[in-house]
């Protein structure tokens, strides 16, 4: 067995745990759920009228790239299983960077949110197909990150 499929049925197995009431949860929320049970080919949220989506991708970016590099036991950029499941949230409640460091960076928009205990998740996109949908290409916190520098 790969390692993606070792890390996403351990998530699978985490979420499980959460014991979440499938009727309480929100759209964007059951739309990563499905995605992340195997029930849909990728997860896809609407912003200002584009699409963003989050597919399998490979372990350079994507889902499995996502649970490769910041959901093993010891990633750097360490994310739970609340927060990937959340991803979304961080679209619409999180904060824009600048259009400098937009431009600076090329194609990528990152979205910044700090959760309540002062950690701080990146959502970074990159347009695909003509700009007319945004794929994600990495999610991941700051934990471990202060001593070994920023992923961006």
């Amino acid at each position: 067995m790969s390692l993606y499929f070792e890390l996403l049925g351990r998530l699978r197995k985490d979420i499980k745990e959460l014991k979440l009431n499938r009727k309480k949860l929100k759209a964007h929320q059951l739309s990563m759920l499905d995605f992340i049970e195997g029930k849909k080919a990728y997860s896809q949220y609407l912003l200002d009228g584009e699409i963003v989506q989050l597919s399998r991708g490979n372990a350079k970016y994507g889902f499995e790239h996502i649970l490769m590099n910041h959901y093993a036991q010891d990633a750097n950029g360490k994310l739970l299983p609340r927060e990937i499941l959340n991803i979304w949230m961080l679209l619409e409640r999180g904060k824009k960077v600048s259009d400098f460091e937009q431009k600076s960076k090329g194609s990528f928009a990152y979205r910044l949110f700090k959760t309540h205990n002062g950690t701080e998740i990146r959502l970074t996109l990159v347009n695909f197909q003509d700009g007319m949908i945004k794929k994600v290409l990495t999610y991941y916190s700051d934990r471990k990150q202060k001593e070994k520098g920023d992923l961006s």
